[in-house]
């Protein structure tokens, strides 16, 4: 019993910090004590996972855990960590309406996150997805005063309900075909039911591709970004992908890579890489621009992840750090400069214009994540793109490795315009962004931390190399 109640222990104590703000925030209303709470939570969880780690491997009919499906449930908590951090930030002055649930619902999301990414039976899995989503939306829609938040999460309760749907269809005929629940799905009980399980497993794609917002199930993407407040854009960008990607990656490398299901990954891994490229070409908005681009980089991970073996699975799961990294920096500078009680984000190109020359320190962290999301070095984005295409030249997955220089070639257009676009004179009526704007110290260290991991794990790759063998042997 101890050793089940160690391996939980993360899990366990994330719940219980949920019932503890719930009961905080009903009987006494307090901004710094919520984050407080919220913060302590998410890091006792984060420390829980080192004697869990020691305890696995733990399989049960309901969930894996083992250092694989425990080293991304610390991702998802250091990732959630952060936008807690911007989210105070981007939060605090708006003092016009209840700021406290917002904390909650992270919390919650990030709950049902990991139950999806410890998930060994789909309907854990199913609950996780659901968990998740229906908290995601919430926060999306948090800035009730703004026409695009509702939109944006009025778009994605109805996206996220129809991939549930085929979801739950998918779980539905797996169970009629094989008569279990279990993941990955058992042989059909009946030769005459293998149709049943195969459309099954399709529908299940079908939901994960919408987490995923791969091609073809990508284009809610940039109106929920833009939408959503910039820290929900980083969560929404980072963590359902990174927990949707935990069960992928344990499903597929166990599995034969080959026929029909090579083949559909392969094209939905070549054409997101060069569909969020093209798309993020002419963009005028900074988080529909990474938004599209984000689809780039999911089929960048695919593209890893059918790589297979040892290399591919070290490529991936580094690019999926990476990726993370940078993103949250990305936003995050978006989120300083920005306040939930103002009409909207400051993410207009035009609002960055000039950065450089008011904002030095905000210019030059979004330009280390620029370069990174290039793969230009020494930032590491560079190293998590080569990685792959050693995976892929391994693999000999030739077709993909020119795809991927291909779209990196077209990203490279939109990704130095940012930068150029930092360093132009700013207008008149724009000069007083970054001279008069007030930068929370919080924040700020957190986007500096990512810039600092962007930039010294660009130059020197070897630590995170060592730590991501062992988590994911």
């Amino acid at each position: 019993m101890s050793g089940i109640l160690q391996s939980f222990a993360a899990l366990i104590i994330l719940g219980l910090v949920i019932a503890l703000l719930l009961g905080a925030i009903a009987v006494r209303r307090s901004y710094d004590l919520t984050i407080g709470i919220a913060g302590a939570g998410l890091i006792l969880s984060l420390a829980a996972l080192v004697p869990a780690m020691q305890a696995a491997p733990l399989h049960t009919a309901l969930f894996v855990l083992d250092r694989q499906t425990l080293g991304f449930c610390g991702l998802i908590l250091i990732c959630t960590l952060a936008v807690l951090v911007l989210g105070a930030s981007y939060f605090h002055p708006f003092a016009v309406a209840p700021r406290e649930e917002f904390f909650l619902l992270l919390l919650l999301a990030s709950f049902g996150a990991m139950v999806l990414a410890l998930s060994a039976n789909v309907m854990t899995l199913f609950l996780g997805i659901e968990t998740m989503g229906l908290a995601m939306i919430g926060m999306i829609a948090y800035p009730h005063g703004r026409p695009e938040a509702l939109e944006a999460g009025l778009k994605y309760l109805v996206l996220a309900g129809l991939s549930s749907a085929a979801g739950l269809f998918g779980i539905g005929l797996i169970l009629l075909a094989t008569g279990s629940l279990a993941l990955p799905p058992g042989p059909s009980a009946d030769p005459g039911s293998a149709i049943l399980l195969l459309a099954g497993l399709v529908l299940l794609g079908v939901a994960a591709g919408f987490k995923l917002s791969v091609v073809p199930f990508h284009m809610w993407v940039p109106d929920i970004y833009a939408g959503a407040p910039a820290p929900v854009a980083a969560y929404v960008a980072v963590v359902p992908k990174i927990a949707v990607l935990a069960v992928a990656m344990r499903l597929l490398q166990g599995a034969a890579l080959t026929g029909g299901v090579a083949l559909a990954l392969t094209i939905i891994a070549a054409a997101s890489m060069l569909t969020g490229n093209l798309l993020a070409l002419l963009q005028e908005n900074m988080k529909r621009i990474l938004g599209y681009s984000s689809i780039s980089h999911l089929g960048n991970i695919l593209f890893a992840i059918l790589a297979a073996g040892a290399i591919g699975r070290l490529a991936a799961m580094f690019y999926i750090v990476t990726y993370a990294v940078t993103v949250i920096a990305a936003f995050g500078v978006i989120g300083v400069i920005s306040s939930a009680g103002a009409a909207r984000d400051t993410d207009g190109l035009l609002d960055l214009r000039g950065l450089f020359w008011t904002r030095p320190i905000l210019a030059a962290l979004m330009t280390f994540a620029m370069l990174s999301l290039a793969g230009i070095p020494p930032a590491i984005g560079f190293i998590a793109k080569m990685y792959i295409m050693a995976a892929g030249i391994n693999a000999d997955l030739m077709v993909l490795v020119a795809t991927m220089v291909a779209a990196s070639v077209l990203g490279l257009f939109f990704y130095l315009r940012i930068i150029i676009v930092m360093l132009q004179t700013a207008p008149q009526d724009q000069a007083a962004l970054g001279g008069v704007l007030a930068i929370p110290g919080a924040g700020m260290a957190t986007i500096s931390v990512c810039g600092a991991l962007i930039l010294g794990f660009g130059v020197d790759p070897g630590l995170l190399t060592a730590l991501l063998k062992v988590l994911f042997p």
